[in-house]
């Protein structure tokens, strides 16, 4: 603590203690002049201009001086202003400047120590802070690059996948126009039978086989329509859509004793898009749920409607299944291309790519939960109204 902030009256209280224990204690000791009488003396000085300061000093050793002269040296109870007491009085002095200085020196170099020390600190906090900063900086920049790595990764993947889907929509529509002339030939043979005499039964039939090969021609046409680009855009009802489907696949599930239920909701808002491309989804995906299924399954389609919630309002398609379910390593990468679970030489892979590529242009999506040996449940989300992407993707089964 400096001298300057010491309490003023405190500084001259010590010095007047200083001396005045300094004459007890010499009073002590024989009546005649000792050294131990000047060094008593002389540590009162300087401790009171240690504490006190210069000033305080002086006083001390004015008092000390006139003590020692006073009580200790004779004449006694006198005081003699002779050259030998003007040099206790100069000694004195000297002792008190000697310490006072020695004493404001060594407590300057404290202060200026401790300004240093805070200058310091306060350099060091400063560069810990930049360092932090840095330190920070660098990893927001090492993730932002990762980030990037990865938007850069995917990227390429989806390349990829568009590279193969054009090739695969090539190969599709190539393969549709070849099918289109000798489906036409036999709808002409078709036709040409249905003129002879036939049984009720064969009639029927024959029948049943001209409304498939319309239906043949319906579904090359469309892929046909895709692959020029073209992008049918219509106001679809969904469980309309799957009564449809389930009509149409009706024999498959009674050859395979399949139990199918639809619990379709009733107030479900429509949506935009191609109801044929949306059909063959559902064909792909319930055909999936018949491939798990062991006979006398069992399979149920529900629909449910979103909750209006900012721009997610639309239609929930859930189909579920009690078959074999699908592994864990193969879920993460069910809609990769060339993946399946279907035993070789009956699934090629391409169908869950397809339909994920179609729900995708519908502005929708599609998830797959499942569990070995418990089953397996599909979900679609699809926006209600509204327009949609391009919907030319190529589509086959799986």
């Amino acid at each position: 603590m400096l001298v300057e902030r010491r309490p003023f009256l405190l500084r001259y209280v010590i010095a007047l203690v200083s001396v005045g224990t300094a004459v007890a204690i010499a009073s002590l000791l024989p009546w005649r002049a000792d050294p131990s009488h000047f060094t008593l003396f002389f540590l009162a000085v300087m401790v009171s201009a240690w504490y006190g300061g210069l000033v305080a000093g002086l006083v001390a050793t004015v008092l000390s001086a006139s003590s020692l002269d006073f009580f200790f040296i004779a004449p006694i109870h006198s005081i003699d202003l002779n050259w030998p007491a003007l040099m206790r009085l100069s000694v004195f002095s000297a002792v008190a400047a000697i310490t006072g200085y020695l004493t404001a020196a060594r407590r300057h170099a404290e202060g200026a120590l401790r300004q240093h020390q805070a200058v310091l600190e306060e350099r060091v906090q400063e560069r810990t802070a930049a360092l932090a900063q840095a330190n920070t900086s660098l990893h927001a920049e090492i993730a932002e690059r990762k980030r990037a790595e990865n938007e850069l990764f995917k990227l390429q993947l989806q390349m990829g996948r568009v590279e193969r889907s054009a090739t695969l929509g090539r190969l599709t529509g190539t393969i549709a126009h070849e099918l289109g002339t000798p489906l036409n030939s036999v709808l002409g043979y078709t036709q040409l039978l249905a003129q002879d005499e036939l049984s009720e039964q064969a009639r029927r039939r024959l029948n049943i086989i001209e409304t498939q090969i319309h239906r043949m021609e319906e579904i090359i046409q469309h892929y046909l329509s895709h692959t020029r680009g073209a992008s049918p855009k219509n106001e679809i009802e969904i469980n309309a859509l799957i009564r449809e489907t389930l009509v149409l696949l009706q024999p498959i599930f009674q050859q395979r004793k399949i139990a199918v239920t639809a619990e379709l909701c009733d107030a479900l808002p429509t949506t935009q898009g191609d109801n044929i491309s949306l059909r063959r989804v559902l064909i792909n995906l319930i055909n999936n749920s018949l491939d798990a299924s062991a006979e006398g399954g069992k399979i149920t389609i529900r629909t449910l409607a979103r909750q209006r919630q900012a721009q997610c309002a639309g239609v929930t398609i859930e189909i579920t299944d009690c078959g074999i379910g699908i592994p864990k390593e193969i879920l993460p990468k069910i809609f990769d291309l060339f993946v399946t679970t279907k035993p070789f030489g009956k699934g090629t892979g391409l169908g869950l790519d397809i339909c994920q590529e179609i729900i995708k242009a519908h502005g929708g999506t599609i998830h797959i939960t499942s569990e070995v040996g418990q089953g397996t449940t599909v979900s679609i989300h699809l926006p209600a109204g509204g327009s949609t992407a391009d919907l030319s993707v190529s589509e086959a089964n799986l």
